[in-house]
């Protein structure tokens, strides 16, 4: 689930969670077990992630041993299951792609399944009862056909990385044109193009709204989501902002674009993206809304998130700040060792443990996470010198109860920057009572986005949308 700015990087790191391996238990000697019988039915239920958000899941399961799933909240149905079995109680489950197993116990109604579902070595709980459908939920903003505008399916090789290819949804109003266009960014992790989030779709939102306003926009999917194809394995924020070049380069080819009025709209790390583009004036960026940009070096944005999300969910003092102390250990690690195995190394030592061999296997998964490229690009890069050579106009946005990408530390720094370097065009606004989504909420806690009905608040389209026409008349 992208965007979510490395929540799951909570790398609580407390020192009871990157306990060594405990010793095996001898061995006993085992009752006969019954015969693995194949699931039925359809079960819907949730993992609760590291990060305390649950994530909805549904098995379908086939009568035959295997079946499908959905993960609705990431927009992912049918998917294929490897197996799908029942030993008594214990039940199990397995998938290939993505790799993940689920084992749990069945009631005796056959009524609900609890256990633990398993992917990259990080255990997580998962509790399902068995329903007649899959819930749906209330999105009302969700734009309903017919149109009043046009939307065209696109292929868009990125000539910087063999491989890429994007595709997407370009956008493009009623009327004569060429019309002004924006290009949408989506956040951190791999989301598709309408950016969406427990079946929100802020970006498809955002595009309807900016094309009855005589505003274009196109929005790709990422690498492997949807359509686009493209490698991950070694990508970084840097990676990223090449497939953006990409599809500016691509909207200048269309002739019901006009070239000179191209600007960007990123969230999250699209806002960290954007001024990458902006700051290079071959691009010719014409304008840039920062929606919960960060302002700030990564790692100082997740040492604030981490805290913040810590207190909403009752965390206590202590915990959080023996978080920050290992977080403060780890980081520098991982920003300096390319070597992702000798990284691991060094970041169990500098937790006071021999190395990596002697950890579980949920504790070393969180410790490569830390080491992979993505992360140690983002915990490293400052966004300063990007912003102090952007010259265009910018909108940045902040939700005052965004507990992701702080208010307070990140929005008077962009606009700060943005105008010592010079810039005079430059509006940065905190809007009260909205979280790192644009939704208005309670706390700002992540684990509210799922229970909101609202998809991004009508006060934050308006804005951007007329502040966009504005730019572009």
């Amino acid at each position: 689930m992208k965007h979510l700015l490395v929540l799951a990087l909570a790398v609580a790191c407390a020192p009871a969670t990157l306990a060594q391996k405990p010793k095996p238990k001898p061995k006993q000697a085992t009752k006969p077990t019954a015969a693995a019988v194949p699931m039925t039915g359809l079960y819907e239920g949730a993992i609760t992630l590291p990060n305390t958000l649950k994530l909805r899941i549904a098995f379908h399961f086939d009568g035959k041993g295997a079946g499908t799933w959905d993960s609705p909240d990431q927009g992912a149905t049918g998917l294929k299951l490897a197996s799908a079995t029942a030993k008594g109680e214990v039940v199990s489950v397995t998938c290939t792609t993505p790799p993940w197993t689920f084992t749990g116990k069945r009631s005796a109604d056959g009524t609900s399944l609890t256990g633990s579902f398993v992917q990259g070595g990080t255990p997580m709980e998962m509790s399902l009862k068995r329903v007649e459908r899959v819930t749906t939920l209330r999105r009302p903003q969700t734009p309903k056909p017919p149109f009043p505008y046009k939307t065209v399916e696109v292929t868009i090789p990125n000539p910087a990385e063999a491989g890429v290819t994007l595709g997407g949804t370009l956008t493009v109003p009623p009327g004569t044109g060429p019309f002004p266009c924006a290009v949408f960014i989506t956040g951190s992790g791999q989301q598709d193009r309408d950016e969406m989030i427990f079946e929100h779709k802020p970006f498809a939102i955002l595009a309807d709204d900016l094309a009855r306003r005589g505003i274009a926009s196109l929005r790709c999917d990422d690498r492997l989501v949807g359509k686009s194809k493209g490698d991950l394995s070694k990508a970084t924020s840097a990676s990223f902002a090449t497939d953006t070049e990409a599809q500016v380069a691509f909207l200048k080819t269309r002739p019901e674009i006009n070239a000179q009025k191209i600007g960007l709209i990123g969230h999250s790390e699209g806002g960290l993206i954007a001024p990458m583009l902006a700051a290079k004036p071959e691009n010719k960026i014409a304008f840039m809304v920062l929606l919960a940009g960060p302002g700030v070096p990564g790692d100082q944005v997740i040492l604030e998130q981490a805290a913040a999300v810590a207190r909403a969910s009752g965390a206590t003092d202590a915990l959080v700040a023996a978080t920050r102390a290992n977080q403060e250990k780890l980081f520098p690690i991982a920003k300096s060792e390319p070597d992702p195995q000798k990284a691991v190394d060094a970041m169990a030592k500098a937790l006071g443990l021999p190395g990596a061999s002697t950890l579980p296997s949920a504790a070393l998964a969180q410790l490569q996470q830390l080491a992979n490229p993505w992360m140690r690009f983002f915990l490293g890069y400052n966004p300063a010198p990007a912003l102090s050579k952007t010259t265009c106009p910018v909108l940045a946005l902040n939700g005052d109860k965004d507990l992701q990408v702080l208010v307070k530390q990140n929005l008077p720094v962009i606009e700060k920057l943005l105008k010592d370097a010079g810039n005079k065009e430059v509006t940065a606004v905190s809007l009260p009572g909205l979280n790192h989504l644009f939704q208005h909420t309670k706390t700002g806690n992540p684990s509210e986005y799922s229970t909101i009905e609202e998809s991004f608040a009508p006060e934050a389209i308006k804005l951007i949308g007329e502040w966009i026409v504005s730019k572009t008349k």
